[in-house]
């Protein structure tokens, strides 16, 4: 992407992350986003195809980036990244919380953002265990153990994306406690940053 399309993509993504703070991200128009970016909707259409999947992308640029950083730090064991980059989405939903309490409430619909999040996870959880050499050890007689560790980490993006939307609903609960409740709750295949409990 040349330097003209990462402007334009960041004035887009500005502009659809303060509108969906306003209101449901399925209520807003190509018209409107665009004209918030400064852009003409044609612009709008080449970076997206709706004001949602905008939404998405810019949501999951912050997310990607965040994630990048964490693993591309080597010095750490794989609990600590698993705490900091859980720590990092915490962080970057806190900072957009109403769009999430929006995207993830029961009436988001098509516009729901959990299975963006989720899929968030998912990579990155694959990731930490191709870079750990973590291996999902939970035997099921029968089912093949790459099926297993699939599910695995299906069931554990879904959950925590589950947990975030149990939490948001809390206002009054921060980050820290969130994170005490978390590593309590991952199974025990899943590394675990035990200094967490102790916060």
């Amino acid at each position: 992407m040349d330097p003209r399309q990462r402007r334009t993509r960041d004035r887009l993504h500005a502009a659809v992350l303060r509108l969906a703070a306003e209101r449901p991200v399925a209520e807003l128009s190509v018209t409107e986003v665009a004209a918030a970016a400064g852009v003409h909707r044609s612009t709008l259409y080449e970076h997206a195809a709706s004001p949602a999947d905008l939404l998405q992308q810019a949501l999951l640029v912050e997310l990607d980036e965040l994630r990048d950083q964490l693993l591309e730090r080597s010095d750490q064991d794989v609990a600590r990244a698993v705490t900091e980059i859980t720590e990092g989405v915490l962080r970057h939903v806190e900072r957009h919380a109403a769009v999430y309490r929006r995207g993830l409430g029961a009436g988001s619909g098509e516009a729901s953002l959990h299975p963006m999040l989720s899929g968030h996870f998912r990579e990155s959880s694959r990731r930490l265990r191709e870079l750990a050499r973590v291996e999902v050890r939970v035997p099921v007689p029968g089912v093949d153990d790459d099926v297993v560790a699939d599910i695995a980490g299906r069931f554990l993006a879904d959950g925590t994306v589950g947990a975030i939307e149990g939490w948001l609903e809390r206002p009054e609960l921060g980050v820290e406690d969130f994170m005490r409740m978390y590593v309590r709750l991952v199974p025990d295949w899943w590394p675990r940053d035990l200094a967490v409990e102790a916060r």
